[in-house]
């Protein structure tokens, strides 16, 4: 229900709250109101105000809240494109060289290495796969 028409709801809820409960005290059940006529109206209406406000405020609540919707659905990942990794090293003397592919590449991983003298070289290829070749390219 939109919001406008919850308004409407409690507005006219209100008026009727008020007529059925100015109509209720006046009938006098209990024989509780004052003997004088002007008084007898006074209280009835001072109750059915009393009551159509109590209603008023809970109406007001409710229409001035956000009507509930569902939630929309989440968006759909966007497409990975593929991403080749291509890395290329060389090392002498008593160098090190680590090559990684990353921690989860969307593609393929080509990794060259080439290594003379003492030198070490480690080769990952994201998710240890090691790489596709070694020497010189």
């Amino acid at each position: 229900m939109s919001r406008p028409l919850r308004w409407v709801v409690v507005v006219l809820g209100s008026a009727v709250v008020f007529f059925v409960c100015f109509k209720l005290a006046q009938a006098d059940p209990f024989g509780w109101l004052p003997e004088k006529d002007s008084d007898a109206v006074a209280v009835a209406a001072g109750f059915a105000g009393a009551m159509t406000a109590a209603v008023g405020l809970a109406g007001g609540w409710w229409a001035g809240t956000a009507p509930t919707r569902p939630p929309a659905p989440a968006p759909a990942p966007a497409p990975v494109s593929e991403r080749p990794v291509t890395q290329f090293a060389e090392a002498s003397g008593t160098s090190e060289v680590s090559q990684a592919g990353g921690a989860n590449p969307a593609g393929p991983v080509d990794q060259w290495a080439s290594a003379r003298d003492n030198s070490r070289i480690r080769q990952s290829g994201g998710d240890d796969r090691g790489g596709t070749g070694t020497g010189t390219p």
